[in-house]
């Protein structure tokens, strides 16, 4: 009971708030491809992204109910094919497009399970989130991937500024639409642990 109770505490406490030393942007930055942002926040709005407002900004004053869509940071690698012809714009393709398969694929298990270890400190964040999507099959949907970056290949963060993309690794942002948000999301975990 004291840990499912501390892991809900730490969840919450993360996706409200992002400290100064921790290396997730919060809902308001934006990056030179458009927002960067993990948490819970109402559905994707390009247009909105486009003009450089976040889903914090954007989704500001919607009804809670529509506040069912997680965000997640997860990194992607570019195929072994790209990476030997050194082609950027085929790196940048396939770096992308294994990001999308992570999101929409199997591998939104081990997504979810990372998000679980980042916010609640838990190891067990793997296995938690295989059963929350074996269990959840009718309540997620609507996944994608929205932003990616290229990685830095010494710092692993995203590139700055006047810096190259290599493209061999990117970071994405990618979504997924729960059913009932994040109250539901954290019942579910709740019963997972």
């Amino acid at each position: 009971m004291k840990k499912t109770l501390f892991v809900l505490v730490a969840i919450s406490a993360i996706l409200v708030s992002c400290g100064p030393s921790d290396s997730r942007r919060d809902a308001t930055t934006v990056g030179k491809n458009g927002w960067i942002f993990e948490g819970w926040a109402c559905a994707p709005d390009t247009a909105a992204a486009k003009r450089g407002e976040s889903p914090a900004e954007y989704c500001k004053g919607k009804d809670k109910k529509d506040l069912d869509y997680l965000y997640m940071k997860f990194s992607a690698r570019a195929s072994e094919k790209a990476i030997k012809q050194n082609s950027v714009a085929m790196k940048q393709s396939t770096c992308r497009e294994a990001a999308r398969l992570q999101v929409s694929g199997d591998a939104l298990r081990k997504v979810i399970g990372e998000y679980l270890e980042q916010a609640s400190g838990v190891s067990d964040g793997q296995s938690t989130g295989s059963v929350i999507v074996s269990e959840s099959k009718g309540s997620i949907s609507g996944t994608g991937v929205y932003d990616c970056c290229s990685l830095n290949n010494d710092t692993g963060i995203c590139v700055g500024d006047g810096e190259v993309e290599t493209w061999v690794e990117c970071q994405c942002v990618g979504y997924m639409r729960y059913a009932g948000g994040q109250k539901a999301f954290e019942s579910k975990a709740k019963a997972a642990q």
